[in-house]
């Protein structure tokens, strides 16, 4: 234990927590930091996040059929509180749009001139038409009507997709799956598409830092080792044979307490934007995002993906360390860290957090991924990066003497 200890102060030294520390929060202000800000980019978005978490609240994860009945009063109401809200504005008020009906006629005509014209905008209408836009309830209702449209049709529209599937010669699994939704009670679920959407993005970009972090943290250490002699003196003891086991699992550790911190530390802003109000939701519903193959729900599939993350810093930080043993020097494993990281990182990272556990191709117009592929190719992932691990530990016992 007490050697456990002294390899682990020599993977968490001051001088590489600071680089850490210091690239970690410029590859946040970067990356991540864009889908906290936006974490519902747009007015519209912003609209569809306050009717969910309202609808949640009153109704529960999904909007059964005498809920969805609701929705026409709550219309009205909108659009009672419109009709105040633009007699309150005095450009609309001298231009005569005086309530909802009047507005929408007056929009339509604009814009439908505007594209008659090649596109060319007059700005004051323009201006006044945002105007409206943003002095009203306008969002609201327009959301309370799209998602009043999206519920009435999503018969017809799921069974277009699943013949538009069968026509395409689409996975017989795909299109059975689809079968399974159109008549499931998550149909109706009320996940928000925004929601879903940040959490796509900031999934992949943790993902990737995550990785990038535990082979900074752990590419000098056996380098360090090898330039200054340490391995011939170990070895000369019968207990310091067994020295590269322990390195190994101060290593593997270190790296899941560094993931395990990077997860907390990203979640804190994650979660004060309010998405576990909707952890009771399945993935499928009212505003799609895609056809999951799970009937998970949101809060499961957040813990799905923190576990992706966990197993995908485990491996990288085995290759990190196998590959750490055979350089001779940092820039010999700068050199063998920065393709490690692109590979495992930003290439599989970033695709194995793009949308995991739903209908995706493997690459663009690539053959369709099965169900679970995600699971196998971590497993895969994760049993080379320990096994190699292992076999390196087996081989350096049996051997007579060290280089």
């Amino acid at each position: 234990m007490r050697l456990l200890a002294w390899e682990l102060r020599k993977i968490w030294r001051p001088g590489i927590l600071a680089a850490i520390l210091l690239l970690g929060a410029v590859y946040y202000w970067m990356f991540p930091e864009f889908y906290i800000e936006y974490f519902c980019n747009g007015p519209a978005a912003r609209a569809e996040f306050q009717l969910a978490s309202e609808w949640v609240a009153e109704y529960g994860p999904t909007l059964e059929p005498e809920e969805r009945a609701e929705l026409d009063g709550r219309l009205a109401a909108e659009i009672g509180e419109f009709d105040q809200q633009i007699a309150a504005i005095p450009e609309a008020a001298a231009a005569g749009l005086t309530d909802y009906e009047t507005f929408e006629r007056f929009r339509e005509g604009y814009y439908s001139g505007a594209a008659a014209s090649d596109g060319e905008a007059d700005m004051d209408l323009e201006f006044l038409v945002h105007r409206v836009y943003g002095g009203t309830n306008w969002y609201i209702i327009t959301e309370i009507q799209y998602a009043m449209e999206l519920y009435d049709t999503q018969e017809e529209r799921s069974a277009l997709v699943i013949s538009g599937r069968r026509e395409e010669g689409q996975p017989e699994a795909m299109i059975r799956r689809e079968e399974q939704l159109a008549v499931s009670d998550l149909r109706h679920t009320l996940l928000p598409g925004a929601v879903r959407e940040s959490t796509r993005e900031y999934g992949r970009d943790l993902a990737v830092w995550c990785v990038l972090s535990v082979v900074l943290l752990l590419s000098p250490t056996l380098v360090r080792d090898r330039l200054r002699r340490t391995r011939p003196m170990q070895w000369a003891s019968r207990r310091g044979r067994s020295i590269l086991t322990t390195q190994m699992a101060a290593a593997l550790s270190s790296a899941l307490v560094l993931t395990a911190v990077n997860i907390v530390v990203y979640a804190i802003p994650f979660l004060a934007q309010g998405p576990l109000q909707f952890r009771h939701c399945g993935l499928d519903g009212i505003w799609e995002w895609g056809t999951p193959w799970f009937d998970w729900t949101y809060g499961t599939y957040l813990a799905v993906l923190v576990g992706l993350i966990l197993a995908l810093s485990l491996a990288a930080a085995g290759l990190t360390v196998f590959l750490s043993q055979y350089s001779g020097s940092y820039i010999a494993m700068l050199l063998k860290a920065l393709p490690l990281f692109a590979a495992v990182g930003a290439v599989l990272g970033s695709w194995l957090l793009d949308q995991p556990f739903f209908f995706r191709r493997f690459w663009e117009n690539g053959p369709w991924m099965p169900k679970g592929t995600e699971f196998a190719v971590i497993v895969i992932l994760l049993l080379l990066g320990l096994g190699l691990c292992v076999l390196t530990c087996s081989r350096r016992k049996r051997r007579e003497l060290l280089e």
